[in-house]
């Protein structure tokens, strides 16, 4: 059965290094307060000023929004297609999630119904990069700037994705990104940053991620061990990218359900739409491992649910299987698993 994932590519070659690194760092004695190595390596890497390490994307997410002065009462525009953290920062800070439903041909954030929602109490704009496919980050800026909301970037599925030449993050005034060991760069454990050009959100967030002084601080910080594991999985991050480009390719002869407009895509996750999502997990559970993302769309999960009328969402929530991909994939075993499958029950494809 060739699985979901698997990490053994993308470590066989450095595995060497990484426990040098690991023995490396026991020995030095210091554990935390040391990422500024990849700080710098990270930012240089998307093009922003800055990089600040912090210890997940959730907490990336949570100190980002309170750097933009978020707090009850206050309203976030969003999307419910997404991981549940996106929400949950929001709601940490006590404030309003306000949904927009995502695009029927990229599966992110439609645009054109953000300002129908923007009010009075609108504070920011957050749109999520996922799969890592973009959003289309001009026209969301433009309407931003006509109304002087800031925009957060959620970029946990988005490592290496670029519209027009720039990267995920760089658009708003802040960028998060996750670096769970399953994403296109991930940590040997929990691991996340925020991006930005703005100094004083960089000096803010350097003190809120560890205990600040002055007011309520947290125990967000990345651990060096963590640091350095990037580090290294960041050198080899671009040959990771070039062979999931080239499985996603090779799907795209077969399906092409997700449009990119001008997006290189990380493709974090590949979706296909489906009927009988169940049934076909189960028929080729001994063949191929397939996962859903996002089975139960934010606004319907019992913590966060609401009464909000998304059609696209919930189109998405009920069809989406994801397909392996990953260095090192037999995806020809994939894809002829597949297109048999399909060519026995031609009406499985939504």
């Amino acid at each position: 059965m060739i699985p979901f994932y698997s990490f053994e590519k993308i470590h066989d070659s450095i595995k060497k290094e990484l426990i040098e690194k690991s023995a490396e760092i026991i020995s030095s004695g210091n554990y935390v307060f040391a990422t500024n190595n990849f700080e710098e390596e990270f930012a240089s890497y998307v093009g922003s000023k800055y990089c600040i390490a912090v210890s997940s994307g959730t907490s990336a997410l949570h100190l980002s929004l309170l750097a933009l002065g978020i707090k009850p009462g206050d309203e976030v525009i969003t999307v419910s297609h997404t991981f549940r953290a996106t929400v949950a920062a929001i709601e940490y800070c006590g404030a309003t999630p306000v949904y927009v439903d995502v695009d029927k041909d990229t599966f992110v954030m439609d645009h054109t119904q953000i300002k129908e929602k923007i009010n009075n109490k609108t504070k920011c704009i957050l749109p999520v990069h996922l799969y890592g496919n973009m959003a289309d980050m001009n026209e969301i800026m433009n309407i931003a700037n006509r109304h002087n909301i800031p925009v957060l970037e959620d970029c946990s599925q988005a490592h290496g994705s670029t519209l027009d030449k720039k990267h995920a993050g760089t658009f708003g005034s802040l960028g998060t990104f996750s670096f769970y060991p399953g994403k296109g760069l991930g940590a040997l454990g929990d691991a996340g940053c925020i991006v930005t050009d703005d100094k004083e959100f960089y000096d803010y967030l350097c003190k809120a991620r560890s205990w600040d002084d002055n007011e309520i601080g947290f125990n967000y910080r990345m651990s060096n061990i963590q640091a350095e594991f990037l580090r290294i999985k960041l050198k080899n991050f671009d040959n990771v990218l070039k062979e999931k480009r080239h499985i996603a390719n090779e799907y795209n002869k077969l399906f092409t359900y997700v449009k990119t407009n001008n997006v290189e895509h990380s493709y974090h996750i590949y979706p296909i739409l489906c009927n009988n999502r169940n049934q076909i997990i189960q028929d080729l559970k001994d063949k191929i491992e397939l996962k859903v993302h996002y089975p139960r769309p934010v606004h319907r999960l019992h913590a966060y649910k609401s009464s909000y009328n998304l059609p696209i969402t919930d189109k998405i929530a009920f069809h989406e299987i994801s397909l392996p991909i990953y260095p090192g994939l037999d995806y020809n075993a994939v894809i002829n698993g597949l297109k048999e499958y399909f060519n026995d029950n031609p009406t499985s494809l939504l």
